[in-house]
């Protein structure tokens, strides 16, 4: 210890640089012991699209309901997939059929529409998506690389079936054209 420290000061460092240490040790052992366990899976809305399954971020979600929607007088550049309008809380949303986004044939019956929230990176502000049905929420795993043509990822589920794992910014990001 130097001779110009205050008495107990090298207790005291001995004991801080200890506890440092034990700190270390207990976070490195956490992170390893979650790294044994598999990181958490996010909660997704589970949808059944034309036969298959897809997930969406609950985050993403404002709202599942009944599809009701109204029928619009068309733009000719209005995109196929667009399939009218439907307003909640004062809003307009448009609606899309999710099958034809996926690049699919149009659903005959959908079962379920999904309001999602506003997204500042999708130009167009409100946006309604029909699915067959809404399967409920699960955790999903980490997502992996597509190997699919959408360029979409997909997930396994613990029981080993594959869902593709939608993301609103990257569905509207290349295919959106104005309503």
């Amino acid at each position: 210890m130097p001779a110009h420290a205050p008495p107990g000061e090298g207790t005291q460092e001995r004991f801080a640089r200890r506890m440092l240490a034990e700190r270390a040790a207990q976070l490195a052992a956490r992170r390893d012991g979650n790294a044994m366990q598999g990181a958490p899976g996010r909660r997704m809305l589970v949808l059944d699209v034309g036969g298959r399954e897809c997930c969406i971020d609950l985050d993403a979600v404002l709202r599942v309901t009944d599809p009701a929607w109204s029928d619009m007088p068309r733009r000719p550049d209005c995109p196929a997939s667009v399939r009218g309008v439907y307003g909640y809380q004062g809003d307009l949303y448009t609606v899309f059929d999710l099958a034809m986004l996926l690049e699919e044939e149009a659903q005959p019956a959908p079962g379920a529409m999904i309001l999602l929230r506003s997204v500042s990176s999708v130009p167009l502000a409100r946006i309604a998506l029909l699915a067959g049905a809404a399967r409920g929420v699960m955790d999903i795993p980490a997502t992996a690389p597509s190997v699919l043509p959408s360029g979409f990822p997909t997930a396994v589920l613990p029981g080993g079936r594959h869902v593709v794992v939608l993301d609103p910014v990257r569905l509207f990001s290349v295919r959106y054209s104005g309503v």
